[in-house]
């Protein structure tokens, strides 16, 4: 199936978690995978997995969603700013901001149920999924440590949105795994 890919990953979270008790970890992951897992659902996204500090969500399956590629987008738009607020309140604790990377790709993945006999899930693979992650690890590269933010597309997505969409084109890259290259773009914080 044609799907869209959204890999989220926390920035920094090595140092988060360093020193930390692990029920307090695990409270703010479970508070920060709160926020961003109803924001995916609400419009209309399937959270795949949880992957120590990320999330892996896709639009495209069970249900053939023909706006997949804007509702992607406006997840992350919305997952910005929802943790722009809450950076807000974590200022007023005296506590340190979290800032995300976000990578979405779209494209070609089988999609079903995947695993071995006794445990099998409904997910995504395929090299729209890699592709995606590798977005996300890029948000590195253009991370300018200001936004809460960095959102990170790929060509294919920009091209299935509504025109006009404002982007900053960071030109082709060659990700890691790949032989050809790819244009990649980031999505402003409005």
């Amino acid at each position: 199936r044609d799907m869209v890919v959204l890999f989220t990953d926390l920035v920094g979270f090595s140092g988060i978690a360093e020193g930390r008790p692990a029920a307090k970890l695990a409270a703010l992951l479970n508070r920060h995978f709160g926020l961003l897992g109803a924001i995916i659902e609400q419009e209309g996204g399937t959270i795949d997995k949880y992957i120590g500090d990320s999330i892996m969500a896709f639009w495209g399956a069970p249900l053939d969603q023909e706006d997949r590629a804007d509702r992607a987008v406006r997840s992350a738009q919305r997952i910005a700013q929802k943790l722009h607020v809450d950076n807000e309140r974590r200022a007023r604790k005296g506590l340190k901001p979290l800032r995300i990377r976000i990578g979405i790709h779209k494209g070609p993945a089988l999609v079903g149920n995947i695993g071995a006999p006794g445990r099998v899930n409904y997910t995504l693979v395929g090299d729209t999924v890699n592709v995606a992650q590798r977005l996300e690890q890029f948000g590195h590269e253009v991370d300018d440590g200001i936004d809460d933010a960095i959102i990170v597309i790929s060509e294919a997505l920009a091209q299935a949105l509504p025109p006009g969409m404002a982007l900053i084109d960071c030109g082709e890259r060659v990700f890691h795994g790949r032989t050809s290259a790819m244009r990649v773009f980031r999505v402003p914080m409005t």
